[in-house]
């Protein structure tokens, strides 16, 4: 780092020069990003995705649907009928089923028309709104009107958020440094994270489809992680300025250390948010990918750009002052609380955990759901339209839908489409079914009488198709989405049938998830543990950051729970699927952060005194300050995502603020010196090395003589008390 560090002071010009065209560049594809964003990510292969080729190939049924619900309307069959001659006519529809095809598309004075299209593009919205005649209520709904709507409001929300979050985080920056400038570089170095990440998707995006969610996780971690680490790099610089290093000497030390811990950090989240890749649905491998870029870009502009800046602002820093901080008067106060702590450590210790375990007991009433229309702001017509649509044609719907080989021309063909259709009516979980057997049923003849006129293979086409497919809609008495739901599809799916529908693409992505985050986790834990390891060279401090960042994830879920599900402080709504997955990934590595930066400047003192509890008591009195400004502003910047309303971002918003509140709190201030000053030498044992003990009279001249004056008054003391 030190040899970066010198390579960076020398050609500072340089490292500026190829910044800014990297920046313009990347600026100019990072503002057309948003354009290239579609769907909702839930997609992968599988059962779902094989019946649906199968009813697009031999069934000719659309990839996507737009329904059109009429409401309030004087004439509604007849309005209805002429909107389906309409939609008809735009070029490149597909099926337009109206209450001709469809006689129970009528009830309680509305009624849907639905019209298939090839692709999620807004232009069909669009083409199928030009129809409207306006009269009455009539609104759109369906996945390529809420996946645009989904897009419009991910970015209102991204606006509104930056509208809050940047000028708090201007604040806090403000009141850390007390100069415009000191305070500004950091803020400019979390844009520089945005454009980059921004700018390196684009070209992702024409290679694999992203997620409209890729665009405010982006946002967030480029912002939170670009302003974090270019505060603990600024701090470090001025630290060096003050105790009398020139500007390219204090640029180089920052690099050296500083810009060590940044590295060690910016790998820590790197491998937090790798483990969304493991996860076999294509939104989580999207965020991963989107987010990854990010810290790529925080940790490179953090390690060259920002000392090359600092290199050319650095005799501007600390003018325009705004109000006088008091040199030593905060490290003397968080000296008096770790003191306070390391007192008391099995007391301090207990009452923490006190605080975190009882918020662990609201995850059982955990309950997760795949954001759909209902993930919308309520005001969004899409979702009005949806929810009215479901409320009074959602147990009309098909669930389900089973594929069988099956020729309708044999015996042995119509027989098993037969068995299959009664095994399925006499099943406790269906509510009804629909196929080629009930539709001869409901015409009161054989369906192979059926099969032998024109009139009943017209009927029959959309159940038998001419490569001896049967299709047989199912609607359950459950939710699609619930449990109950999932595990009927499983059970069929052991029976050796292909199932597809909204039942089937809910429990292939709950299957997907939990089948492989045990593994991510297990990956992601194991690599944090080496990682640290080899940063400090100690067992335990490994075990320890690990444990309390996942006692401290657990409490922030049970919390959300509470905030969320119980309806008691926020309105009343499911957790995200993607909620809990992104929060683990994102802020087991954000805190590693806090952890590597405290933790070093620890084994720094150790290093020189070998003495641990000195070693604790200066860390956390030299690093507290700028670690609980870099986690508020981490709060501000993610919190600032609560007043969004897109429900799974608001989530995700709200869950990353709590972890790191609690994080930079409870974990940080309390459980962290309690448990160094609990196991002393034993916090820096390494195999083979030994426990190392010195007491701070046996420190070097040399090493004394790196101390500022405050480090040597403490010394004096201890010495004195020795």
């Amino acid at each position: 780092m030190e040899r970066l560090g010198h390579l960076i002071s020398a050609y500072f010009r340089e490292v500026l020069i190829v910044w800014g065209l990297l920046l313009v560049v990347l600026g100019y594809f990072a503002y057309q990003l948003p354009d290239r964003l579609e769907g909702n990510g839930f997609t992968r292969d599988g059962d779902f995705q094989r019946v649906e080729t199968v009813l697009a190939q031999d069934f000719g049924q659309d990839p996507y649907t737009i329904i059109v619900l009429f409401e309030n309307q004087e004439n509604l069959r007849q309005t209805m009928v002429q909107h389906v001659e309409r939609f008809r006519d735009i070029k490149g529809v597909g099926n337009v089923i109206g209450p001709v095809e469809n006689p129970r598309a009528m009830r309680d004075d509305k009624g849907y028309v639905t019209v298939g299209v090839p692709t999620l593009d807004a232009k069909w919205a669009t083409a199928v709104t030009r129809q409207l005649d306006g009269t009455g209520t009539i609104r759109l709904t369906g996945e390529p009107v809420v996946v645009d709507d989904l897009n419009t409001a991910s970015k209102n929300d991204l606006i509104r958020a930056e509208l809050i979050g940047i000028p708090a985080a201007l604040i806090v920056l403000l009141l850390v440094f007390g100069t415009p400038v000191a305070a500004i570089l950091p803020l400019i170095m979390g844009l520089v994270t945005f454009v980059f990440g921004a700018g390196i998707l684009y070209f992702v995006a024409g290679q694999q489809e992203l997620s409209i969610f890729v665009l405010n996780a982006v946002a967030m971690i480029s912002l939170a992680l670009g302003i974090d680490f270019s505060l603990l790099y600024v701090n470090r610089f001025r630290e060096e300025r003050q105790d009398g290093q020139g500007i390219r000497s204090a640029a180089i030390r920052s690099v050296e250390t500083a810009g060590r811990s940044i590295l060690f950090s910016g790998i820590c989240v790197f491998v937090g948010l790798a483990g969304l890749l493991l996860i076999d649905v294509d939104v989580f491998r999207a965020v991963a990918i989107g987010t990854l870029v990010s810290v790529l870009g925080a940790v490179v502009s953090a390690l060259t750009l920002l000392p090359a800046l600092l290199i050319v602002f650095g005799k501007v820093l600390e003018k325009g002052r705004l109000f006088r901080q008091q040199a030593g008067r905060g490290e003397d106060r968080w000296r008096r609380l770790v003191r306070f702590v390391m007192k008391r450590p099995v007391t301090v210790t207990i009452l923490s955990l006190l605080l975190l375990l009882p918020c662990l007991f609201p995850l059982r009433d955990l309950t997760l759901n795949i954001p759909q229309a209902t993930a919308l702001p309520e005001s969004y017509p899409s979702r009005l339209a949806f929810e009215s649509w479901e409320k009074t044609f959602g147990n009309d719907g098909t669930d389900a839908v089973l594929i069988l080989s099956a020729d309708a021309s044999s015996e042995v063909g119509r027989e098993k489409i037969e068995d299959v259709t009664i095994r399925l009516e006499s099943d406790s979980e269906v509510r009804s079914v629909v196929s080629a057997a009930t539709i001869a049923e409901q015409q009161q003849v054989p369906l192979e009488q059926l099969l032998a006129v024109s009139a009943g293979r017209d009927a029959l086409k959309p159940f038998l198709s001419e490569n001896d497919q049967a299709r047989i809609n199912v609607n359950l008495k459950g939710d699609p989405g619930d449990a109950t739901s999932q595990d009927w599809v499983r059970k069929v799916q052991a029976d050796g049938y292909l199932v597809g529908g909204p039942a089937a693409f809910n429990q292939e992505i709950y299957d997907a998830i939990e089948s492989k985050l045990p593994l991510a986790v297990g990956v992601v834990v194991l690599a944090t543990f080496i990682i640290l390891l080899i940063a400090f060279r100690s067992i335990l401090i490994p075990i320890k950051a690990i444990l309390m960042n996942l006692l401290s994830l657990g409490a922030t879920f049970g919390l959300l729970v509470v905030l969320f599900e119980s309806g008691a402080v926020l309105p009343q709504e499911t957790i995200g699927i993607l909620t809990p997955v992104f929060i683990f990934s994102l802020v087991f590595g954000l805190s590693m952060d806090y952890e590597v930066f405290l933790v070093s400047r620890m084994e720094e003192y150790y290093d020189e005194t070998g003495d641990n509890d000195h070693a604790t008591e200066m860390g956390l009195a030299k690093t507290s300050k700028i670690i609980t400004s870099a986690a508020l502003i981490m709060i501000v910047v993610t919190g600032a995502f609560a007043f969004t309303g897109v429900s799974p971002i608001k989530q995700l918003g709200v869950g990353i603020a709590l972890a790191i509140f609690i994080d930079a709190t409870i974990v940080r201030m309390l459980l962290v010196p309690a448990l160094m000053k609990l196991f002393g030498h034993w916090n820096w044992w390494w195999p083979g090395g030994g426990v190392v003990k010195r007491s701070a009279s046996d420190t070097s001249p040399k090493h004394i003589s790196s101390y500022s004056e405050e480090d040597e008054r403490i010394l004096s003391i201890f010495n004195s008390r020795n």
